[in-house]
């Protein structure tokens, strides 16, 4: 990852250790992201240190995994509620017109004439769609209203003749 991407945190949280699951210290990471599946043989960081994934199986949404060390149940028991997370220089590249939203956040929206309306201080999660906040107004993040994204840019341009939402 080079340093075009300087703008992203250190460290991204990706879950936290849950429940184990049986004697041999496996656990159910909880509050997953959706799209890290923590692979066999990652690295991801609890509490700040690296630990080895050392076993993996479930799916992105319902992770099932065991860490290098710690073996035992109890072992396991020990760290539940850690925070799992992902440095930096870890973080995969998202699939084709899927976006972070620690990438969306302070990337400048302008509409098609050039004029900035602000920068992007939050996205919030919707039922059909994820809106943008900037400033007091919220926009639909749908390709029709956004049809220009350009992360590394740090720009997103809104469609001709689209005027923000105001939060009410």
């Amino acid at each position: 990852m080079t340093e075009q991407f300087a703008w992203r945190p250190e460290r991204v949280r990706v879950g936290t250790v849950g429940k184990p699951h049986g004697l041999d210290g496996s656990f159910r990471v909880s509050d997953t992201c959706g799209w890290w599946d923590f692979p066999l043989e990652s690295t991801v960081l609890v509490n700040g240190a690296e630990r080895l994934v050392s076993r993996s199986r479930g799916d992105e949404l319902a992770p099932l995994i065991n860490l290098a060390g710690f073996e035992t149940r109890t072992a396991i028991e020990s760290l539940r509620g850690a925070t799992l997370e992902l440095p930096r220089a870890a973080l995969p590249e998202p699939v084709e017109d899927h976006y972070f939203r620690f990438d969306m956040v302070g990337c400048v929206v302008e509409h098609a004439d050039g004029t900035q309306l602000g920068a992007i201080t939050a996205v919030e999660d919707g039922v059909a769609h994820d809106a943008l906040v900037v400033g007091d107004a919220r926009i639909p993040f749908v390709a029709a209203i956004v049809p220009v994204v350009d992360i590394v840019g740090r720009r997103m341009v809104l469609a001709d003749g689209w005027e923000p939402v105001a939060i009410e």
